[in-house]
């Protein structure tokens, strides 16, 4: 059923990633040091790859020893958890090959300067069994945030973004009682502040020690990031979209042992299952790309990077990314060796207006892959303190995050929200099925359209179209139930079979508050229902794995 609902999704997703010949775009950043990776077929009778190559080609050998080589695997992986993931794939993608290729991956260990380690790219990819080689910068990249002025002039109401367009309604969502419950999050950036005040629970952590040379803004902007998705829900500061969540933690790019955006993305699948959020709070260079004018792009650009994107949502791992605050094209003829790998599954936002226009903010890198946008401007959150800084104290700092960093966690609560709901009926989304959820119930983008970057999510009709699909598809158990008189004035009566009796019924009001709620209701007794104003209302009624929903009308 899962195909069948999904299927002209799933044929663009069935691009030829793997087939497609991916050689040739290596390139050097800049000057800086570089790290060669070099991604080898996976050959079926082997454990370790890149010494099967050694053992059974001599050219290989003879080149490798000529230049005297060390070659690494890029990422130990624990073998049950890798096994995991096989399985997981089949189950979402019924192909486990999306994961077994990160097997293949290596890095060149030795120090070389920047143009011996070209020629060896150039040379290594000479070998049918090479894939592709790489060359990753040592030095950080930039994240995709853009410095917008506070205008607004108070907390609440500067959190808009939260509210019915133009923002994506996710007061909806709290309406209905979804917080993000069971869902864990994974943060691929810099680090955050897990002493702010918006995140001293014990949900939010660092999970490698950060490098001392990070910018203390680039850590800003992970507490910015934290903040939007979870920040405390109190009575000061800002609220987190899904501040239920049950972890929040990041992975950092650049730590003590030095930076490595592909570790730190694999340490992050790692510590992941089916049903999880990863947020790719980062961006790389793109064509033409120089220091002065970087050409801001999706961080899975990167071959390497694409490759552990689409095993982990092959997975089921869902996974959330910036497109980049680069203005590139990214259906421009520039682009096609990118385009040609296909989908890597990942949810692909870019930066829109936080006005009704929605349309593509300047520097937000657009196309058909970007799928969705979020708020690229005026998202009140933690951090910085260019909006607020109390009493002068860095763990009371505000600020109004932008670009696709304040886009990408707007997004991805949205995502979080619908898992929530899904595992309240005990159904595990896809990362495809919340994807065609999102463009398909989305408030579509103006201004320029030919300039793609996706509707904004709203999220009461995501989760209603949610709850039918739910319904309608299976994937939960209908309450065979009927309501009358409907329209109701005074009572109303709902009926259904003996087997329900241990439920719940609750009664929402058009914009998702929950007005009435009764446990164990016996079939065909009183529902008291004078107190309701006239009006349009949901009556939803849940037992065990089964449920139910219907309209009703009070006069």
């Amino acid at each position: 059923m899962r195909k069948k609902i999904l299927c002209l999704l799933l044929v663009a997703l069935s691009l030829n990633g793997y087939s497609q010949n991916r050689k040739g775009e290596f390139r050097l950043f800049d000057e800086n040091q570089h790290q060669l990776l070099v991604s080898f077929e996976i050959p079926k009778q082997a454990e370790e790859i890149a010494d099967y190559y050694f053992q059974t080609n001599q050219e290989f050998k003879n080149f490798i020893e000529n230049n005297k080589l060390d070659l690494k695997i890029a990422f130990e992986w624990n073998e049950e958890h890798f096994n995991a993931l096989r399985n997981s794939a089949i189950t979402y993608s019924e192909s486990d090959k999306s994961v077994i290729v990160l097997k293949g991956m290596y890095v060149i260990t030795n120090n070389l300067p920047n143009d011996v380690l070209y020629r060896l790219a150039d040379q290594l990819e000479q070998y049918d069994f090479v894939r592709y080689a790489e060359l990753n910068p040592l030095t950080p990249i930039q994240p995709p945030f853009i410095d917008i002025p506070p205008t607004t002039p108070n907390y609440q109401q500067s959190q808009n973004y939260i509210q019915v367009n133009p923002g994506v309604n996710m007061q909806y969502a709290w309406n209905r009682g979804i917080y993000g419950q069971g869902i864990r999050v994974r943060d691929i950036e810099y680090g955050m502040s897990v002493t702010h005040e918006e995140l001293t629970d014990p949900k939010f952590s660092n999970q490698l020690p950060i490098s001392s040379l990070v910018s203390p803004s680039w850590l800003d902007h992970g507490t910015a990031t934290a903040g939007v998705v979870a920040a405390h829900n109190g009575n000061y500061g800002v609220t987190g979209m899904q501040h239920g969540i049950s972890e929040f933690k990041v992975f950092p790019e650049y730590t003590t042992s030095g930076y490595n955006r592909l570790f730190a993305i694999n340490s992050a699948i790692s510590a992941s299952v089916a049903g999880d959020v990863i947020l790719y709070e980062m961006q790389t260079g793109g064509v033409n790309s120089t220091t002065n004018s970087p050409n801001y792009v999706p961080a899975e650009y990167v071959n390497s990077i694409w490759d552990v994107t689409k095993a982990a949502t092959s997975a089921g791992i869902h996974i959330v990314a910036a497109a980049g605050n680069g203005d590139q094209n990214l259906d421009h003829t520039s682009y096609l060796s990118y385009k040609n790998r296909g989908d890597s599954g990942a949810l692909m936002v870019g930066a829109g207006s936080s006005n009704t226009t929605h349309s593509r903010l300047s520097f937000s890198t657009y196309g058909q892959r970007v799928n969705v946008q979020g708020w690229g401007m005026n998202v009140l959150s933690a951090g910085y303190g260019d909006y607020a800084l109390l009493g002068n104290d860095p763990n009371q700092s505000y600020t109004l995050f932008s670009g696709t960093s304040s886009a990408t966690p707007v997004v991805a609560s949205c995502v979080i929200a619908l898992l929530a709901r899904a595992k309240q009926s005990n159904y595990n989304l896809s990362p495809a099925e919340i994807r065609t959820i999102l463009i398909s119930t989305g408030i579509a983008q103006g201004g320029n359209t030919a300039q793609n970057i996706g509707p904004l999510p709203n999220m009461m009709s995501a989760l209603n179209y949610l709850d039918n699909y739910l319904l309608s598809n299976n994937k939960v158990d209908a309450i065979p139930m009927n309501v009358f008189p409907n329209p109701a004035t005074g009572e109303l009566y709902v009926t259904f079979p003996d087997e329900f009796s241990s439920n719940e019924i609750v009664i929402f009001d058009t914009v998702g508050r929950e007005v009435y709620t009764i446990k164990n209701y016996k079939s065909n007794t009183s529902l008291k229902v004078s107190f309701l104003k006239s009006g349009m209302y949901v009556l939803k009624m849940k037992s065990n794995n089964a449920e139910q929903s219907k309209k009703i009308i009070i006069k």
